[in-house]
C-alpha cells in the first residue's frame, strides 16, 4: 500500500540553485502542492500538483490555495486527510501568504509581523519601543533630509530602501560628497513583486563582524538553531559573498545574541514560523540589522543541515501543520559556502569549474551562471555570481583551505574586448579576508613599512601602506611556469643557433664589445636566479620582462618587510593565516656558496663580498645596495658597496678599502658597456683576477644573454615553432605576451599573416616598444601613452635595431586603504617575482592608482611593497623552512 503523506502547500519556489535542497527535503516527507507565478520547470520531480497564480496578490493566491485545500480535502478512499499546511520561503510572497493563512485559519507567521519584518522603519520603531539596544536612524524623503540626518548621526552612514530585502539597494556612505548620488540610487531601488514604501532610512554605520541567526519560533518563543558568520564584499554595497556555519554556543557573544533574538521576535509579534535575523557584533554590544520572517537564503539552511544535521525546511513544514519540529542535532561540523564572481562586468562566454569538486573537503560546486548571462557587479546588480563552492570540514580552517584551493580551479571567461578587464578588481581569498570591513580600516594598513630606512632603500620612493598576499595556488603555478621558462631560455643557443653563443648574443642586440666581454666573463653555468616582472590579467599572470643572473631588484624585500612584524593587527592576521615572508638574501647566499664550491673557489669562513656597480649608475643604485648590507652581514658575508672603478688591484688581486675581495657580486650589466676602450679598462682586470682564481665573480656576464626581451621574442616567434614541444608552446602561450623584433617582415598575429610594420603602426594602443637589453622600464615606449606621429617616429627609428614590440598587458587591481583612512582606492599592481634555486623567493611589488600608466616605476609615482605567502605546497610540506622567516 502506498504510504500516505500529509499535503504541504508551498508558495513560490524561486531559483533552483538556492532552493532545490529545501524542495527535495520536503518532497521526501510530504505531498507537495506548489503555487507559483512562473511555469513549473525544475520543481516537477518534487510536486504532485501545482497552481499558477500571482503569489504577491492576496486574492489570486487565496483562490489557488483554496483549490488545493479542497482537492486535499477529498482525500483518498478510506483515509482521513490531515489539513494541509501553508509554507513559503519566498520573500516576495511572504506578506500575501501570511494574509491568506490568516483568512483561512492556517498556522503561519501573522500578516502584521510579516509587514513589520519587511518595513525596516517599522522594525526600528518597534525595537525602540521595546527598549532594545539602539541603532541611530532617521527616515528621510529627500536628499536634503538625508544629508541633515547623516550630519546628525555622523559619517559614515548606511542608506537603506525602506522595504526591500536581501541587501538590495543598501549602501555605505562615508562623507557628504558621496551622499547625493548614493541617495538617488537607493531611493530608486526596486524589485519586481515587492511593494516599496516611500522613504530612505539613514542609519549609523555599525562596526564589527556580521552574523545571521536562523531560528524556529514556537508559541512566541524564538529558538536560535544555527549561526552563520557572514562575509561581505563589494564595498560600499553589502553583497553577501559567503557564509560559515559551525559551533557558536561557546562564543562570548552567544548569550547576548540569543537574548536579543528572542526579545526582537517578541517586539515584532512573531509567534510561529522560521526566521532569519542579521546582527552586528559591535564593540559596544550586539545590534540588530534586520529580521526576516522566513527561512534564510543563500544556502544558509543547507549549510546548517550539513553542520548540525538539523533540517529547518522540515521544521518549518512541521510548524505549518501544527506539529512540533525536531531540532535535535546529530553532529557538529563546519560548513561554508563561498560565492564566486567575474572579475569585471560582461557576458559570460564559458565557465570552467576545473577540478574544484575534487578538492578534499569540498562537498559541492554549483554553477550559478550560464553562457550568455550578463553579469554586472554590485552595486549595478545583485548577486552576479558565477559559482558557489561548499566545503564541510571538522574545523573552520579546513573549510578556508578547501575553498581557497577550489576557487583557484574556477575560471570564468567573459566575452568582449581584452580592454574590458583593465583595472578590474581581482583579489585572492587571503586579500579579501585581510580587507574584510569588520576588521576595521585602521587594521588594514601597516604604517611601520613607511620609515626613513625603507624609503632610502627604495631610492626615496614611498611604501605601499600594506603588503600584498600571494595565494598558494598562484605561487605554485608561478614556480612551475617561471622554472619552465628559465629552462627554455637557457636552451635557445642550442635549439636556434647550433650552440653558437656569439651568434645568439648578436641576435639579441649585443655590440661587439659586449659580446667579447660577455664571452670572456661567462660563468661555469647559469645560476638559477631570475626576477620576472609581471602583471596579472583576469586570465592569469603575464610576463613583461625577465631578468636573470645576479643583478636582481627584489632581493631587498626581506629587509623591507621586517618592520611589518611590529604591527599588532598585521601580526595577528599573519599568524592566523600562517603567513611568512621569504628571506631572499639567505637563499641567494646559499646559491652563491654552492656556485663557488662547484667552480673550485674556496671561500673563507667570512668572505669579503663587494656589491659592485658600473661607475655611471653607482650613485643611483647605491641606496638599495646599502639597504641589503645588513642582510648579507646576517648571512656571514663582510659586505661593502662600491663601483667597479674603485677596485685596487695588487698583483692582480682586487682590493676594496684595504681588504681583499673574495666575491665580486656583479650588479653591473653588459648593456652598460659601451663600444669604447673604457669598458675594457674596467672589466679586463676583473676578469683576469677571476681567471687566475684570485676572486670569485657572481654571476657570470653571460647571464644577460638569456634574460632579455630579445630572447622572449625568439620564444614567441612562430618561425621557431618546430624547435619547441607542444607542452613548451602551451607554457609560452600561457605566460608570454606576443613579442616580435621590429623588422620589415611578415609575422603571425592571431592566426593570420600581417605585414609587421604597418600592423605595429596601426595598433599603437595595443603595443609597447622595448629595447632588448635595458631593464626597469628604461627606453620603453607604451603606445597608448603617445600620439600617433610620435609612435610612428619611434617605430621607424627602431627598425632593424635591438628593439621588440610586445602586446600590451592589462593589469587588474587590488584595494588599498586611502591616505585619509576613510575608504579604499584601487591600485594596479606590478609583480616582480624573484626566483632563486628553483623556488619562489619573494616579490618586489609596485602599485599605482592609474592602470593606464605605461611603466609602473617609482619615477612616475608608483609605491613599493612586499609580499607574504603561506609556505606550504598542496600536501602541506614547508618550503625552505630554514630561510623562511615568520612575520
Amino acid at each position: 500500500m502506498r504510504e500516505h503523506k500529509s499535503r504541504l502547500i508551498v508558495v513560490g519556489s524561486r531559483l533552483r540553485a538556492y532552493r532545490e535542497y529545501a524542495m527535495a527535503s520536503l518532497a521526501r516527507e510530504y505531498d507537495i502542492a506548489l503555487v507559483t507565478s512562473q511555469e513549473v520547470t525544475w520543481e516537477k520531480p518534487y510536486v504532485s500538483t501545482y497552481r499558477k497564480a500571482d503569489t504577491t496578490d492576496v486574492a489570486s493566491l487565496r483562490g489557488a490555495v483554496e483549490e488545493l485545500l479542497a482537492e486535499a480535502g477529498a482525500g483518498a478512499a478510506g483515509v482521513a486527510p490531515d489539513r494541509p499546511g501553508l509554507f513559503t520561503w519566498d520573500e516576495l510572497s511572504l506578506i500575501s501568504t501570511s494574509e491568506v493563512a490568516e483568512q483561512l485559519s492556517l498556522p503561519h507567521l501573522s500578516a502584521r509581523a510579516a509587514t513589520a519584518c519587511r518595513d525596516k522603519y517599522r522594525t526600528r520603531k518597534l525595537l525602540d519601543q521595546a527598549g532594545l539596544p539602539a541603532v541611530r536612524y532617521r527616515l528621510t524623503h529627500s536628499v536634503e533630509e538625508a544629508a541633515a540626518a547623516a550630519e546628525e548621526i555622523g559619517f559614515p552612514v548606511v542608506l537603506k530602501p525602506r522595504s526591500l530585502a536581501g541587501s538590495m539597494g543598501v549602501t555605505a556612505v562615508r562623507d557628504a560628497a558621496g551622499l547625493r548620488d548614493a541617495y538617488a540610487s537607493v531611493a530608486g531601488a526596486t524589485f519586481p513583486g515587492i511593494r516599496t514604501e516611500s522613504g530612505v532610512l539613514v542609519e549609523e554605520y555599525l562596526q564589527g563582524p556580521e552574523i545571521s541567526i536562523d531560528s524556529c519560533v514556537i508559541d512566541g518563543d524564538a529558538e536560535p538553531v544555527f549561526v552563520a558568520r557572514k562575509q561581505l564584499g563589494f564595498h560600499p554595497a553589502f553583497e553577501e559573498v559567503g557564509h560559515l556555519v559551525g559551533p557558536w554556543r561557546h562564543e562570548p557573544w552567544a548569550a547576548e545574541v540569543s537574548d536579543l533574538v528572542k526579545a526582537a521576535h517578541r517586539a515584532l509579534g512573531i509567534d510561529t514560523g522560521l526566521t532569519h535575523t542579521e546582527i552586528r557584533l559591535t564593540p559596544s554590544g550586539c545590534r540588530l540589522i534586520e529580521l526576516n520572517g522566513r527561512l534564510g537564503g543563500d544556502l544558509i539552511p543547507y549549510l546548517g543541515t550539513l553542520s548540525t544535521g538539523i533540517d529547518l525546511s522540515l521544521a518549518g513544514a512541521a510548524l505549518a501543520l501544527g506539529k512540533a519540529p525536531d531540532l535535535t542535532p546529530t553532529h557538529e561540523r563546519w560548513a561554508e559556502v563561498r560565492f564566486l564572481y567575474p572579475p569585471h562586468d560582461g557576458v559570460l562566454e564559458r565557465l570552467d569549474l576545473g577540478g574544484a569538486a575534487e578538492v578534499p573537503g569540498v562537498a559541492e560546486v554549483v554553477a550559478l551562471a550560464a553562457p550568455g548571462d550578463e553579469l554586472l557587479l554590485p552595486p549595478q546588480a545583485l548577486t552576479p555570481r558565477t559559482a558557489a563552492v561548499i566545503a564541510v570540514c571538522d574545523d573552520r580552517g579546513g573549510c578556508t583551505t578547501a575553498l581557497d584551493r577550489a576557487e583557484a580551479e574556477v575560471r570564468p571567461t567573459l566575452a568582449g574586448s581584452r580592454l574590458d578587464g583593465l583595472g578590474a578588481l581581482m583579489e585572492n581569498p587571503m586579500t579579501r579576508r585581510y580587507l574584510a570591513l569588520d576588521n576595521g580600516l585602521e587594521n588594514m594598513v601597516v604604517p611601520e613599512l613607511r620609515n626613513d630606512w625603507n624609503s632610502y632603500g627604495a631610492g626615496g620612493g614611498k611604501a605601499l601602506n600594506r603588503p600584498i598576499f600571494l595565494a598558494t595556488a598562484d605561487r605554485l603555478s608561478l614556480e612551475a611556469d617561471l622554472n619552465g621558462l628559465f629552462d627554455l631560455l637557457t636552451t635557445i643557443p642550442d635549439r636556434l643557433f647550433d650552440g653558437d653563443r656569439r651568434a645568439f648574443a648578436a641576435a639579441v642586440g649585443m655590440t661587439p664589445t659586449q659580446i667579447d666581454l660577455v664571452m670572456r666573463g661567462a660563468g661555469l653555468r647559469m645560476p638559477a636566479m631570475s626576477r620576472a616582472d609581471m602583471y596579472r590579467e583576469p586570465g592569469g599572470f603575464k610576463l613583461m620582462e625577465l631578468n636573470t643572473g645576479s643583478s636582481l631588484g627584489g632581493w631587498q624585500m626581506g629587509e623591507f618587510s621586517r618592520p611589518a612584524g611590529r604591527n599588532r593587527a598585521f601580526r595577528a592576521f599573519a599568524d592566523a593565516e600562517g603567513l611568512v615572508h621569504p628571506d631572499p638574501i639567505g637563499r641567494i647566499a646559499e646559491v652563491l656558496r654552492a656556485e663557488a664550491a662547484d667552480a673550485g673557489y674556496e671561500l673563507p669562513t667570512r668572505p669579503v663580498l663587494a656589491l659592485t656597480e658600473w661607475p655611471d649608475g653607482y650613485a643611483y643604485t647605491k641606496p638599495w645596495l646599502d639597504f641589503v648590507v645588513p642582510d648579507w652581514l646576517r648571512h656571514g658575508f663582510d659586505t661593502v658597496v662600491c663601483s667597479l672603478a674603485e677596485f685596487d688591484y695588487r698583483d692582480g688581486v682586487p682590493y676594496i678599502y684595504g681588504r681583499k675581495v673574495d666575491v665580486v657580486y656583479r650588479i653591473f650589466l653588459p648593456g652598460e658597456m659601451a663600444d669604447e676602450q673604457r669598458s675594457y679598462d674596467l672589466v679586463d682586470p676583473l676578469l683576469d683576477a677571476v681567471g687566475q682564481g684570485h676572486t670569485f665573480l657572481f654571476a657570470g656576464l653571460d647571464c644577460e644573454l638569456y634574460g632579455n626581451k630579445g630572447s622572449l621574442a625568439m620564444l614567441s616567434d612562430e618561425r621557431n615553432r618546430e624547435a619547441f614541444s607542444a607542452q613548451e608552446h602551451d607554457l609560452i602561450g600561457r605566460i608570454l605576451p606576443w613579442t616580435r623584433f621590429v623588422r620589415d617582415e611578415t609575422a603571425q598575429r592571431d592566426g593570420r599573416s600581417v605585414d609587421l610594420l604597418p600592423f605595429v603602426m596601426a595598433h599603437k594602443n595595443q603595443l609597447a616598444l622595448k629595447p632588448t637589453l635595458l631593464y626597469g622600464g628604461v627606453g620603453v615606449v607604451p603606445g597608448w601613452t603617445v600620439g600617433q606621429e610620435e609612435w610612428e617616429a619611434h617605430i621607424r627609428g627602431a627598425v632593424g635595431g635591438p628593439f621588440v614590440v610586445q602586446e600590451r598587458v592589462l593589469p587588474v587591481a587590488e584595494r588599498f586603504v586611502t591616505e585619509d583612512g576613510l575608504g579604499f582606492e584601487r591600485m594596479a599592481v606590478a609583480y616582480g617575482v624573484l626566483m632563486v634555486g628553483g623556488s619562489y623567493s619573494g616579490m618586489l611589488v609596485r602599485g599605482t592608482p592609474d592602470p593606464e600608466v605605461g611603466i609602473v616605476s617609482m619615477s612616475n609615482g608608483a609605491q613599493i611593497g612586499c609580499c607574504y605567502h603561506v609556505p606550504h605546497d598542496v600536501a602541506g610540506a614547508a618550503t625552505h623552512p630554514r630561510t623562511e622567516a615568520r612575520t
